[in-house]
């Protein structure tokens, strides 16, 4: 048999039974013959349905073994020799069920003889498992975890505070105490603050591929290159790890000594399937929906289109309630609006997530469907991007993320989200457009290669021996002008230079004027928040940010200055429906300039005018304001820290507003995490989805 007829009939589970024998022969020659990923898949597939070749199970085995597949293998089964390569792949300090397949026991032990590692590898190939064998060895005290996203943040820090708690102290704030052994876990952002300037033994960087700028405005990235370039230069090891790429730019490997693991090994195959039929492609998603009974991931390449999808979906039907998401419904259209469609599909059993959904919702719904509650997740790339899940299934429904065709690399990232190792054996994807055939990327490290268009921001940040000839050319002017101190515009991380400089001359050259606007402390009246707002808007190009949800400088202003009530999500929403007359727009307008600008971009571009007025008035021997307290003031929407930070660890904005009496005024968040560990729900007065949540969240501290 060829791989395509064992492919079909070890999908045929009478096939397996009838013919067994036959089946296992074939699949012997073509192993003996081929070591490659096909043999592999193959295995994958035979090991699916195991318990139907009788007696030839143990030739499975045998297989499995050969190919390295120990995690699949049963210790109780095995022979002496085979059990022996068993426990050498089993990391020490681990639990007696953690064992390695063949190429995850290289990169541990690279990491055990202190080598630094880049990791290239599949979804599902468990390189985060690695991670958690090197804390358990217990070479490091202090290991630092940089993740791309706030909602891989809450997923590392569930899985590693389960794991060692009491061992070591997981902190994921820079105001949290440290303990004699810590496990920081942020973001780029995060990471870069003044208060993450700890000791490191270990530096873990996740998603690695995010230092490769995808456009001239990848803050991100931008942000992620320099965490490298700064960490590296005080760590004495790093592992970072992420998808299938081609390599990393050889600019990197000059500076820096590392070993490469560039591995193609799956533990879970993959089937493609054409969606074909009539109709437009929501009516053949429907059909395919409703003969999909396992757990179904559908990818759509924008929040719009996943609302969108989510809607259709509702309306045709499909997903199955059940009490929990009922509840959750309920208390979603009590603080938000009843006929948002995220409020409906869960009413439904078909859950949304993307990066415009509030993050403690987003993490429910991702636990729902793990837990089977929801049979469908409409979702985006910020799903795809590093958060695990149980799908057995995913849809990729569109062949773009917003208006970029996805490449090749996307692709792979995408379908092995399709099955989990140790819990489906093969994952089934369904396409509604070709598979690309692009190369894969070479992962380039602007910080290092220093081409024309890496970002000024990142490279005035960088030391003048690490600067090529090139760019310490194009930096000169920042070195030798006189308007900003340099300590100024590096002080503002990842703010482009020049634009503080355009800001800065502006404000010099009519002192007078812009002093009433400026010079304030506490909190600023309604018309110096407008004045604010306006220079914001024209030097950090206000019109591009926020994701569309604020038109102007005005309108800015006014919402800004609207936070000062602390309002409700919900009478935010009722004033903006006001406006938009459609909750789903409404909805999304107030989510996008609370998350985006409220607590994101205003108070960090405000920190950024904070610095420069002090500057220019200091050298005009002029008094100058503080902005710190109303910048902090806005990124918590005017409540207290600990109930806004409480959202990371799965508590709605609107569930930790009940709690505020209780954990009053806590400025420390390891006080107000103790003070929330403590509280004793079933006395308080809430609803069913309340007290599931805040236990849920209980449990995970």
């Amino acid at each position: 048999m060829n791989a395509t007829t064992l492919r079909k009939v070890l999908a045929d589970p009478a096939a397996i039974k009838s013919h067994g024998f036959e089946i296992l022969q074939s699949l012997c020659c073509f192993a003996g013959e081929s070591r490659g990923q096909v043999a592999q898949e193959l295995i994958l597939r035979a090991l699916e349905y195991r318990e139907l070749f009788g007696d030839g199970a143990e030739v499975v085995d045998g297989l499995a073994r050969q190919f390295g597949l120990f995690p699949y293998l049963d210790p109780e089964r095995l022979s002496s020799a085979d059990l022996i390569a068993y426990e050498v792949h089993r990391p020490e300090h681990m639990a007696d069920e953690v064992v390695f397949h063949r190429p995850q026991a290289e990169v541990y032990w690279r990491l055990m003889a202190g080598e630094n590692v880049v990791l290239s590898a599949p979804t599902s190939f468990g390189k985060s498992l690695i991670i958690d064998a090197a804390i358990a060895s217990g070479r490091y005290k202090n290991v630092l975890i940089v993740v791309p996203t706030i909602a891989l943040i809450d997923e590392t820090r569930r899985r590693l505070a389960d794991r060692f708690r009491g061992a070591f102290k997981v902190i994921t704030h820079g105001t949290q105490t440290r303990a004699e052994r810590n496990i920081f876990i942020v973001t780029q952002e995060r990471a870069l603050e003044k208060e993450f300037e700890d000791p490191i033994d270990l530096l873990v960087v996740d998603e690695f591929y995010k230092l490769r700028p995808t456009s001239a405005h990848d803050e991100r990235s931008a942000l992620l290159n320099q965490v490298v370039y700064s960490f590296l230069k005080r760590v004495p090891q790093f592992y970072m790890l992420g998808p299938t790429v081609l390599g990393i730019s050889p600019d990197f490997g000059e500076r820096i000594k590392y070993s490469t693991f560039l591995e193609p090994y799956h533990t879970v195959a993959s089937e493609l399937h054409t969606v074909a039929g009539t109709g437009d492609d929501l009516s053949r998603l429907v059909e395919l929906c409703k003969s999909l009974p396992d757990p179904t991931l559908i990818f759509c390449k924008s929040p719009s289109r996943a609302g969108a999808v989510a809607r259709h979906m509702i309306k045709a039907g499909l997903g199955k309630s059940s009490k929990e998401t009922e509840e959750a419904a309920n208390w979603v259209g009590e603080h938000y609006h009843p006929s948002w469609h995220f409020a409906e599909g869960l009413r439904q059993g078909i859950g949304v997530h993307h990066g415009r959904i509030p993050r403690a919702l987003a993490q429910y719904v991702v636990r729902a469907f793990d837990d089977g509650h929801l049979r469908f997740l409409v979702c985006t790339s910020t799903l795809i991007e590093g958060v695990n899940t149980k799908a057995k299934n995913i849809v990729i429904l569109d062949h773009a993320i917003n208006r970029v065709p996805i490449d090749l690399f996307t692709f792979n990232n995408i379908r092995g989200r399709a099955g989990r190792m140790r819990q489906h054996f093969v994952g089934h994807v369904y396409l509604f457009h070709p598979e690309p055939d692009q190369e894969l990327p070479l992962v380039e490290m602007p910080v290092y290669t220093q081409l024309d268009d890496t970002p000024e921001s990142l490279l005035i940040q960088l030391d003048d021996d690490d600067l090529k000839p090139s760019s310490r050319e194009r930096m000169e002017h920042f070195f030798t002008q006189d308007v900003l101190n340099h300590e100024t515009l590096k002080a503002s991380v990842g703010v482009d230079p020049q634009r503080q400089l355009n800001m800065a001359r502006e404000i010099r050259e009519d002192l007078k004027a812009f002093a009433p606007i400026l010079i304030w402390d506490g909190l600023p009246t309604a018309k110096q928040v407008q004045g604010i707002c306006k220079l914001m808007w024209r030097h950090f190009e206000g019109h591009r940010l926020g994701g569309g949800s604020v038109r102007s400088p005005e309108q800015l202003a006014y919402l800004i200055n609207g936070l000062r009530s602390a309002p409700s999500t919900r009478s935010m929403v009722s004033d903006s429906i006001a406006y938009w007359n459609d909750p789903d727009e409404a909805i999304q307008q107030v989510l996008d300039f609370l998350r985006l600008w409220a607590n994101f971009h205003f108070p960090r571009l405000l920190r950024c005018l904070d610095r420069i007025q002090k500057d220019v008035f200091t050298r005009a021997g002029m008094p100058h304001g503080d902005y710190t307290f109303f910048s902090d003031c806005v990124e918590n929407f005017f409540l207290d820290a600990g109930i806004v930070a409480l959202e990371e660890y799965g508590v709605p904005l609107e569930i930790g507003r009940k709690l505020a009496s209780i954990l009053a005024a806590e400025s420390d968040l390891d006080r107000t995490l103790e003070r929330f560990g403590q509280v004793d729900i079933g006395a308080l007065k809430l609803s069913p989805f309340e007290i599931r949540i805040l236990r849920e969240a209980q449990a995970a501290l």
